[in-house]
């Protein structure tokens, strides 16, 4: 079964690029929170960013590069469905896998994404 497979101690980065590109996925989305102490909502942008598979190999192989962020379950959907796990950034983890992984993809949707998003991350700075 592929969730048993054995890969490279060192992948390279085009290598994990080309599995984000086909992959993965960039998230960003404004949410309205609540501060308590002055009583009142206001916008916070949320940036998240993952790959999901049912080859948990390739899941820590990419954490293992990075050395950023973490792994969670997720159960079938359907019966006869597999189990899946997904390598989940938020934030500053995004941005610094993103700066690295950048000049590799493909995928111009992502590119496109990605470019946004570090974008946000230089008005901070």
């Amino acid at each position: 079964m592929l969730r048993n497979q054995k890969y490279t101690k060192n992948p390279t980065i085009q290598y994990i690029a080309g599995l984000f590109d086909g992959e993965g996925c960039i998230t960003t989305s404004v949410v309205k929170k609540y501060n308590p102490v002055m009583k009142k909502r206001y916008p916070c942008k949320t940036i998240r960013m993952e790959i999901s598979n049912t080859d948990f190999g390739l899941l820590r192989i990419c954490k293992k590069h990075f050395k950023e962020g973490h792994i969670v379950n997720i159960k079938p959907r359907k019966r006869g469905y597999l189990p899946q796990q997904r390598w989940q950034l938020t934030h500053r983890q995004v941005e610094k896998v993103l700066k690295k992984l950048l000049p590799y993809l493909h995928n111009k949707a992502k590119i496109k994404k990605a470019r946004e998003v570090l974008k946000h991350y230089e008005k901070k700075n």
